[in-house]
């Protein structure tokens, strides 16, 4: 039997967890805990993902549905019809089932959290930090809608699910600023918590018999959303490394394929954040904003996928060549 030993207590270790003992691993879990997002929206790719990697139909019951989406980003506020699911990271970590620490070491390892092997530093592009602050909403507020809002020193994003994130500055110097956030939230309820909202990567994704995944990999702005989806896609993508590997050999190819992959969706959000940042502001905040991104986009310029021996279809890596 395949081993492996899986560390972290996140999403995309989970699912990697999932997925390689659902091919007959033996899978170790050893520690490194970190503190949990307040809420994440689940969107309609993410639901299914999920649904499809764990197989617990029931997995996602009872959430909280998110259908109107709400937006001031310039002068203009329009109300779009939206579809997801608000819950927190810790919710559906426990809905997906304890992750006990079960000790051994297994041939290949799955980094889910920090350090990397041979102190591999990551690449940042920005400072920006999100605070996320629960609050209490007014009466007048509309149900199941998200409020998203551009300001002079930042962004606003509320769930009527009781929280909110403010970027760019504190939660009350923002409402301060706001026209459309600051008409429906009534008043912080408890205590913040910080988290950096920049892009990042690491400068090195894979080594010997080891590759790194979810928030040891990347982390993203949570301004694009979706970071569920990728982080279910990294999994899937380093369990079907793992499982060609054992199947036809070929790491040095192997781990170059689930580098590049990594480095072409990092790439992607990063264009999505500059045109995002391009079009919230004029102020000073924003154009530095704008210049932290454009410098991802030009360290991401030589960033190439390769055509090579492996294509992924479902959950596995098939080899083109014989």
């Amino acid at each position: 039997m395949q081993e492996v030993t899986l560390r972290g207590d996140g999403l995309a270790l989970s699912a990697c967890a999932e997925l390689l003992r659902a091919g007959g691993w033996r899978v170790y879990r050893e520690g490194g805990r970190r503190a949990k997002l307040p809420s994440v929206l689940l969107n309609g790719a993410s639901q299914n993902l999920l649904l499809d990697v764990f197989r617990k139909p029931d997995l996602l019951d009872g959430l909280h549905p998110i259908t109107k989406r709400i937006v001031r980003w310039g002068n203009d506020t329009i109300s779009l019809p939206h579809s997801a699911l608000a819950v927190s990271e810790g919710e559906l970590l426990e809905r997906l089932g304890a992750q006990e620490a079960t000790p051994g070491t297994g041939a290949y390892s799955v980094l889910g959290t920090r350090p990397l092997p041979d102190g591999v530093e990551d690449l940042r592009f920005g400072t920006r930090v999100a605070e996320a602050v629960p609050v209490g909403f007014e009466t007048s507020a509309e149900a199941n809608a998200c409020w998203v809002e551009a300001v002079e020193g930042g962004w606003l994003f509320a769930v009527d699910a009781g929280w909110m994130l403010a970027v760019g500055a504190t939660a009350e110097e923002l409402l301060g600023q706001s026209k459309l956030v600051r008409g429906v939230v009534a008043e912080i309820t408890g205590e913040r918590s910080s988290f950096a909202a920049s892009p990042r990567i690491a400068a090195t994704l894979a080594g010997e018999n080891w590759l790194a995944c979810g928030s040891a990999a990347m982390g993203f702005d949570p301004l694009c959303g979706e970071g569920t989806g990728h982080t279910v896609r990294e999994a899937i993508l380093a369990s079907a490394v793992l499982k060609a590997q054992v199947r036809d050999g070929h790491w040095a190819e192997l781990s170059k394929l689930y580098e590049q992959r990594l480095r072409g969706g990092f790439k992607r959000h990063l264009e999505q954040c500059r045109l995002l940042y391009a079009s919230g502001g004029k102020g000073p905040w924003w154009q530095s904003q704008q210049q932290s991104v454009q410098l991802g986009l030009e360290a991401s310029r030589g960033w190439v996928v390769s055509a090579g021996r492996f294509r992924l279809e479902g959950y596995e890596l098939v080899s083109l060549r014989s």
